[in-house]
């Protein structure tokens, strides 16, 4: 079964580390409406298997969509695809567009799992990052996510930011556990090119958080969360038992999915496929039957990176035996003989598994590219 992401691209103002594609303006939210009901059936014909699992709001800010424009992209969705066995719908918020009647709102409509961020509950912090709720509407938009009756709800929060101490941060860690979430996604935070905290880290305007704290803070999420009985499945993600989020499980299994929106990307037949980055581009070559999106067709080499790549980001790890039905005993001999030039804290192989540690995982990127990069030197 296949999944769905549907990109919406509007925020009412952009954070200050989001390098994700989105506009600070809905000026063109109709335009974008008509062109997305659009291309969601003109790709109908891509999935092999037609039969969806899950669906996936994301963004952008999906919680500047009305219901009314929600439950117009479900039923092109139903129109068009199988949703017999739909599971999963998930939705991103923000806290400050949660009020009451917006999310009994999308309980009517069907979404069943809410995901809602929160990044920080200190107010200096999410000034910092340029969020617009406080502390304070966080906390309520999660109590009232559950008075309405969220059954599924995610947070996310991030961490390594400058100012953040470790006890203010496992304070945090223990405050969302005790108001009972059931998914927590927990990123460090990023610093990327052509994001206005990129321009003031140039500017002098603060330090980056040291490595040292970074790590512990790490190490913190990973054991309070074991702790509270939400145990971690991926670098990034933990759960309660039964709710690992099914729709991003599926990427990093490379199940087939379709994205919608500009930027969006679908997987599907062996391509990865990459709408265009630009909502006017997106809405004109939609309605007008061009060629909105690229697509790449995925080589033998694509295919072994991306199970690499995708494998040890999960605590299930890398099994060099699938490696070896999939692309012969050469390949895992190779991936095995390059775990030597590694450090064995930052792994543990066993059962011809191959599992990153806490300080692997914080480490993975240079990890996976080194395992990668074996396979270009033996070439």
């Amino acid at each position: 079964m296949s999944g769905i992401y549907i990109h919406i691209p509007f925020c009412k103002s952009k954070c200050s580390y989001c390098d994700f594609y989105s506009v600070a303006h809905s000026s063109k939210k109709s335009s974008f409406i008509e062109a997305l009901l659009l291309e969601i059936e003109q790709k109908k014909l891509q999935l092999a298997d037609n039969k969806i699992r899950t669906i996936y709001f994301g963004g952008g800010t999906p919680s500047q969509l009305i219901p009314k424009d929600i439950v117009l992209i479900l039923d092109e969705i139903r129109k068009n695809y199988n949703t017999t066995y739909l599971e999963e719908i998930t939705f991103e918020a923000n806290p400050e567009d949660l009020n009451i009647d917006y999310l009994s709102a999308l309980i009517d409509i069907g979404i069943n799992r809410i995901s809602i961020g929160i990044q920080s509950l200190d107010d200096e912090l999410l000034k910092f990052l340029r969020r617009r709720h406080s502390a304070k509407d966080a906390i309520i938009c999660v109590e009232n996510a559950r008075k309405v009756g969220f059954k599924n709800i995610s947070i996310d929060l991030i961490y390594g930011i400058p100012g953040l101490s470790n006890q203010l941060w496992n304070n945090t860690l223990n405050f969302v556990f005790d108001m009972g979430v059931e998914h927590l996604s927990a990123y460090h935070l990023g610093i990327e090119p052509k994001t206005l905290l990129y321009k003031q880290l140039t500017q002098g305007d603060f330090n980056v958080l040291d490595d040292d704290i970074s790590f512990r803070q790490y190490c913190d999420l990973v054991e309070i969360s074991g702790q509270r009985g939400v145990l971690q499945y991926e670098i990034s993600n933990f759960a309660k038992t039964g709710f690992m989020s099914k729709h991003n499980s599926s990427y990093w299994n490379r199940t087939e999915y379709l994205g919608f929106g500009p930027s969006a990307h679908s997987f599907y037949e062996n391509k990865r496929s990459y709408n265009i980055a630009s909502i006017s581009e997106y809405c004109e070559k939609v309605v007008s039957n061009q060629n909105y999106f690229e697509t790449e067709i995925l080589t033998k080499s694509n295919v072994l990176n991306e199970i690499i790549m995708l494998s040890l980001r999960t605590v299930e790890g890398l099994n060099l035996t699938s490696i070896e039905k999939l692309f012969g005993s050469e390949h895992a001999n190779l991936i095995k003989s390059s775990l030597s030039k590694i450090n064995t804290a930052f792994f543990q192989f066993d059962n011809n598994t191959i599992r990153l540690s806490s300080q692997g995982m914080f480490v993975s990127d240079d990890i996976i590219e080194r395992l990668i990069g074996a396979f270009e030197t033996s070439s």
